[in-house]
């Protein structure tokens, strides 16, 4: 069965590099640390109002940076609200193998509640990637550099006030892995941590990676886990969702959508060859919301400083697919 899922995975990328997306992301850059005043925050945090699992009243826009542009450490897919104010801030990191860009739905879902939504593409695709390089530690690295980027840029290239003192961190997959590192080695990193079906593992078919959870992680801070009930092989009892949850301190929020798998988050193009691999639901939409809506609450409350949305969270009748909830 393991050999299956591996060759399973193994002929979703390169259907997904032959098809769906253009490998690109280029070589590396040289990463310079700039002089030069970080954000200035003018006002008082936009907090949202209403039903997180709808669309917010917020218009958006959309902001795409190149890699090395004004020293850009990798490619950046942004969302940002098009209205004036002081917005908190969310880093979104990509799955296994996946495009920065195939999260656009929930992207602008939380734009539309005020938040500034940066997405780094992490690597370019290729071989080398199935392979297991880079590693989730590299990319860990990677993205803590696009963290510190933001800190100095992310006001100016997104036109709004964004606010990096109150910034959260999400991952899908082996990007909720490489979040749990990232702020592991420094939890001041952050506010919040939130996981989309996150996964551990070894990494790749070669493995040899270590894994990120032993132990309780005593995060000063919330945390959130969104689980599927069909994650499978695309992710692995023992590595999965379960074991982010219980390596969570209090607070913690576990969230499982039992009837969805591993991409059935992701925009329908993505979702659609995420299931040539993945167990999935032919009606994603719900998922998409769930998980739009379910980031939205938890950030509200962490990072827009609204205690009263982390009841959303717990609510069952008004989450839009079935969901079984657990928290600590």
């Amino acid at each position: 069965m393991i050999e299956a899922a591996v060759m399973r995975r193994i002929a979703f990328i390169a259907f997904i590099c032959a098809v769906l997306v253009s490998c690109n992301g280029g070589g590396e850059c040289s990463f310079v640390e700039e002089s030069g005043t970080a954000n200035a925050v003018a006002g008082p945090i936009y907090v949202a109002t209403g039903d997180p699992f709808q669309a917010g009243p917020l218009a958006v826009r959309t902001i795409d940076v190149e890699q090395c542009d004004g020293g850009a450490p990798r490619p950046l897919h942004i969302v940002a609200p098009d209205a004036p104010g002081t917005f908190a801030v969310v880093q979104l990191q990509h799955a296994f193998f996946g495009m920065n860009t195939w999260y656009d739905e929930i992207m602008r879902h939380l734009a539309s509640h005020g938040f500034v939504v940066v997405a780094p593409q992490m690597y370019e695709l290729g071989a080398g990637v199935a392979l297991g390089n880079p590693s989730a530690d590299q990319e860990a690295e990677s993205a803590n550099q696009v963290r510190e980027w933001l800190g100095e840029h992310l006001g100016e290239v997104a036109g709004v006030d964004a606010d990096m003192g109150r910034f959260g961190l999400a991952g899908h997959s082996r990007g909720g892995k490489v979040v749990w590192l990232l702020l592991k080695a420094d939890p001041s990193r952050g506010m919040a941590v939130a996981g989309i079906d996150p996964v551990d593992g070894t990494g790749g078919p070669l493995g040899g990676q270590s894994r990120v959870l032993a132990g309780t992680l005593n995060f000063p801070f919330p945390s959130l886990v969104i689980g599927t009930g069909r994650g499978g092989a695309c992710a692995p009892a023992g590595d999965n969702h379960m074991q982010f949850y219980a390596a969570s301190a209090s607070p913690a929020w576990h969230v499982v959508a039992s009837d969805y798998g591993h991409g059935d988050m992701l925009d329908e193009d993505a979702a659609n060859a995420a299931a040539l691999v993945c167990d999935s639901k032919s009606d994603r939409e719900p998922m998409r919301r769930l998980t739009a809506g379910m980031l939205t609450a938890f950030f509200r409350a962490t990072l827009q400083g609204d205690a009263a949305a982390f009841a959303s969270l717990s609510d069952v009748a008004a989450a839009p697919a079935a969901i079984v909830v657990e928290s600590k």
